[in-house]
């Protein structure tokens, strides 16, 4: 197919058909490319503004919690680390020192389950360093200071997502925006039939499905109405099943100036972590104080709605428990809205024959894209 970056495009034939336009199916897209150049990729993007890609922080962090997360992380390595890929999203990556609070027996999971770095404890001068662009934080019984040795990658996932869109189109592939698929019907003798909202129909030998949070087509094999590998809703397995429902990803913004190099300062006891935001970064100065927001189910253009009473509390609280030297200084941030597992393991599975979903990235998708992206196009193989 024509690359085309505004327009619908009318040839209806492509090696591999990738519905979504966030950082995993772009990802999905560039690795089909890696693998084959010159195959025909297009990639089908809805055109939504508030994504989870959007809203994104982009911290590379590169512990596993799960077997299932360790997996992705280190099968993702390769094809993170491939000079094509580094040339494209280089610009969009910074390198931020880190300062881990924990309990002891946190931090010896977490080195245990670091993949691609090291835990070390925190020196001297990065934890004074922290006090300066924080205050004091408030240690409990038994916690511990530590770091991982060289820093912490952080990726302007938004200019990263373009980067490898523009390099799809660049080489041979198509990006179609406002291209919304209701509907892939999978062939019995292989392909399948993708029909968008305006009634256009694409055919491709294979397709991904990576739509984060939105609901996915409907999935259908070709020879039957209804079956076992039809997806039933936007977080059901292949047997309709729930596997996966939306949360809200919550950020306050502390808007006070921190000095150069500041860290990051992760609490992952309370799931929290403070990133400065970093010159360059698209980000309006000051810090963003992640933390977890119990408010599931929501639509997923809930992104970048306003804070409301309930999240900004939740945001606030967690932080002055913390670092009660910023909670004068906190504001509402930022909202996003992504897919989630019980154990915030991805979820890549076949729903059809020539189809794989690669979704719930469980706000984990800038560094979760490479291993999903592998797994996908190795299902895709068989």
């Amino acid at each position: 197919m024509p690359a085309d970056r505004t327009g619908r495009g009318r040839a209806t034939d492509a090696d591999l058909a990738v519905v979504g336009g966030g950082i995993v199916g772009a990802a999905i897209a560039f690795g089909a490319l890696t693998d084959r150049p010159g195959g025909r990729v297009v990639i089908l993007d809805q055109g939504v503004r508030d994504t989870a890609t959007r809203w994104s922080l982009g911290v590379l962090a590169p512990w596993a919690a799960t077997p299932g997360q360790r997996a992705l992380l280190e099968r993702g390595a390769a094809r993170r680390h491939d000079p094509a890929v580094l040339r494209l999203i280089r610009p969009h990556l910074r390198q931020v020192p880190v300062l881990v609070v924990a309990a002891a027996d946190t931090l010896e999971g977490l080195a245990r389950s670091t993949v691609g770095a090291a835990m070390e404890p925190a020196s001297p001068a990065l934890v004074e360093t922290a006090r300066d662009a924080c205050g004091e934080p408030a240690l409990r019984p038994g916690d511990g200071l530590a770091t991982v040795r060289g820093g912490m990658a952080v990726m302007d996932t938004p200019a990263a997502t373009a980067s490898l869109k523009d390099a799809v189109a660049g080489t041979g592939g198509s990006v179609l925006s406002d291209a919304r698929v209701v509907r892939v019907e999978a062939h019995p003798a292989g392909g399948q039939r993708l029909t968008l909202t305006d009634g256009t129909v694409i055919t491709a030998n294979s397709t991904a499905l990576a739509t984060g949070p939105w609901p996915g087509p409907e999935v259908t094999p070709g020879h039957a109405s209804a079956g076992p590998d039809v997806v039933h809703g936007p977080g059901a397995d292949g047997r309709g099943r729930q596997a996966w429902r939306t949360k809200r990803m919550a950020a306050l913004h502390v808007d006070r100036d921190l000095p150069p190099h500041a860290p990051m300062v992760c609490f992952p006891d309370d799931d929290l972590f403070l990133l400065p935001a970093g010159a360059g970064a698209g980000l309006p100065g000051g810090a963003w104080a992640s933390f977890r927001s119990d408010r599931w189910d929501l639509a997923p253009d809930d992104g970048g709605a306003a804070f409301d009473d309930h999240t900004l509390d939740e945001g606030l609280r967690v932080l002055r428990r913390r670092l009660p030297g910023l909670g004068a200084s906190a504001r509402a941030g930022r909202l996003g809205i992504d897919g989630y597992t019980p154990d915030r393991t991805p979820l890549i599975d076949r729903p059809a024959p020539g189809v794989v979903r690669a979704t719930a990235a469980s706000g984990g998708g800038a560094r979760f894209c490479w291993g999903m992206a592998d797994q996908a196009l190795e299902i895709l193989s068989r």
